[in-house]
């Protein structure tokens, strides 16, 4: 399987997922099983980016500053991210954790969209 199959891949388990640990709640057991679940899949997905795609689009010009662009962007987003897995467990209401989902899921839906549209066809491209 491909770099970027396997990346796409990713991004419909983590949607997936997103959506199980939603309609259980997150205060639900199974809720943070599922959470936990999505953890490491993110956690493998990011690694997989940050080993294999980015320095993969360093070695071309036509993609080494759309990766950095896209690297730096991540840098953050994944502080944020795990962030809010590592919070779940300080025992915030429901309400509260709701909120939370609700942004992360719309962060990440956004971002995956911008890589399936513009990184993974540049990677395609020119580094495949």
């Amino acid at each position: 399987m491909s770099l970027i199959t396997t990346l796409k891949h990713d991004h419909e388990e983590i949607f997936r997922l997103l959506d199980e640990c939603r309609s259980l709640g997150v205060g639900s057991e199974e809720g943070r099983r599922k959470l936990k679940q999505l953890r490491g899949v993110v956690v493998a997905h990011l690694a997989r980016e940050d080993q294999k795609l980015y320095p993969a689009m360093q070695k071309h010009d036509a993609t080494r500053a759309l990766g950095d662009m896209y690297a730096q962007e991540m840098r953050a987003m994944s502080a944020e991210i795990l962030g809010f897995f590592d919070s779940l467990d300080t025992g915030r209401s429901g309400l509260e954790s709701a909120r939370e989902i609700g942004r992360v899921i719309s962060h990440l839906r956004q971002r995956m969209t911008r890589e399936e549209v513009r990184l993974y066809p540049a990677f395609e491209a020119h580094c495949a």
